[in-house]
């Protein structure tokens, strides 16, 4: 029975540890709260918990070298630690999230250790850059080229679970969508290239309608120029992947940013109150109102929903801190969590969009849309946890059963992988469905 190991008992793990269970491999899970790693298991006889610091190099390097596939579901900075441990004991390793360059600095050591990286093979990364690879493809074998292709993806509550001002909930590690503002942004637009430095990430905004399912904000989602290459898209005019939110969600992160609520840099909060921290953010002297002092600095109204949304929030509350230190990041985190987490039985959603333009010999022009509308499951998976392991773990099954050849960090962007993978995510109701138009 072939061993695998995944590290991180998170948000969207249990699909991917109960699919690998399904398929009759040993899954030992490594978590720092081993509880969580064991409600996940349930009882199989097949899975292992076992508590696990990430920091401690030598015990993670022991639990890789006993297993055949490492599957790292931990914060991203760990993901190229785990790598190099999997280089070294020659075992092969699947991640959901980004290539980082200090991932792609490994490439040439996997291929040399013979072993196989899989990353960006969740959902946003992952589902998207597989059913664009699949489009894309179909295009180039008809003789055509894409000029232009915008793709957009988002987690949100579902519309019946929509029931709070920031419309959002968090269906992945809160912190991690809080740290995702804080990235810069790059896009393509009809042949111009697009810097968006983080302060201005949430102003660079447009309003992006799925037909049947309304409108939403769009963003830039990170280095989209990047993709040209990966997708082989050299000469394309357009190339812009962005994320979506509901209404009123960038507005308020922009002004979130300016008030430096966004940042990293830990302060002294012993003793204070969350009215305290915001009084030393805004400048607000003892006797001053908060609220006016808030949206002065800021230049917006006082029931603007960037304010109204900190005093929903308990932004403004003599709520007192229980650390001594904290990042004010952190500090609305913490609120946002208990605020914006999903109840028993509410359901999430993802969206995940595609738009091309393509081109063909005799003048011949197409519009190609492809959308995923999927819904969690009441009191059971949510779609985020089901679009980000599934495809991973239909990865690790394919790694493990020689389905995937290729050695060295690779990306989910050929043929041989997208097309298994988007085959049995078809099987398990996960599936885009595409719409095509001559213009």
């Amino acid at each position: 029975m072939k061993r695998v190991l995944v590290l991180g008992a998170g948000l969207v793990a249990r699909p991917l540890v109960r699919h690998l269970l399904d398929k009759k491999y040993a899954v030992i899970m490594a978590s720092r709260t081993v509880s969580k790693a064991e409600a996940m298991i349930a009882g199989h006889p097949n899975g292992k918990a076992l508590t696990l610091n990430m920091d401690d190099e030598g015990q993670m390097g022991r639990f890789i070298q006993d297993c055949d596939l490492a599957v790292s579901l931990v914060p991203f900075a760990y993901h190229p630690a785990v790598a190099r441990l999997c280089i070294a004991h020659q075992k092969h390793m699947v991640t959901t999230s980004y290539v980082s360059p200090a991932m792609q600095q490994l490439d040439e050591p996997a291929r040399t250790a013979g072993i196989t990286v899989l990353n960006e093979i969740g959902v946003d990364p992952g589902i998207d850059h597989m059913s664009a690879m699949r489009i894309i493809d179909s295009v180039r074998k008809d003789g055509g080229r894409i000029v232009a292709f915008r793709s957009y993806c988002g987690g949100l509550p579902a519309p019946e679970a929509n029931d709070n001002p920031f419309g959002y909930k968090f269906s992945w590690a809160p912190r991690g969508v809080l740290l995702a503002g804080r990235n810069n942004g790059q896009y393509l637009m009809d042949g111009r290239t697009v810097d968006v430095p983080s302060h201005r990430l949430f102003r660079d905004m447009h309003v992006l309608q799925v037909e049947g399912h309304g409108d939403y904000e769009a963003y830039p989602n990170r280095d989209s120029v990047s993709y040209i290459d990966i997708y082989g898209l050299q000469g394309i005019q357009t190339m812009f992947r962005g994320t979506l939110r509901n209404m009123g969600w960038c507005d308020c992160m922009f002004n979130y940013g300016r008030l430096g609520l966004l940042s990293l840099d830990e302060v002294e909060v012993k003793g204070k109150t969350y009215a305290d921290f915001m009084r030393a953010l805004a400048g607000a002297g003892a006797g001053e109102d908060l609220e006016a002092a808030t949206a002065g600095k800021l230049g917006i109204p006082r029931e603007s929903l960037p304010v109204a949304n900190l005093r929903w929030l308990g932004m403004f509350s003599d709520r007192r801190f229980q650390v001594e230190r904290i990042s004010p990041l952190d500090a609305m985190g913490l609120l946002m969590y208990e605020k914006l987490a999903f109840r028993p039985g509410e359901r999430d959603m993802i969206v995940l969009f595609h738009d091309f333009r393509a081109e063909y010999p005799g003048g011949r022009r197409e519009r190609i849309t492809s959308q995923l509308i999927d819904y969690g499951i009441p009191k059971s998976d949510s779609s985020m946890s089901r679009t980000v392991s599934l495809p991973a773990a239909i990865g690790v099954d394919m790694i493990l059963n020689g389905g995937i050849r290729q050695r060295g960090v690779l990306r989910p962007v050929t043929s041989d992988i997208y097309n298994p993978v988007l085959d049995e995510l078809a099987a398990l109701q996960i599936s885009c469905r595409e719409k095509t138009e001559s213009f």
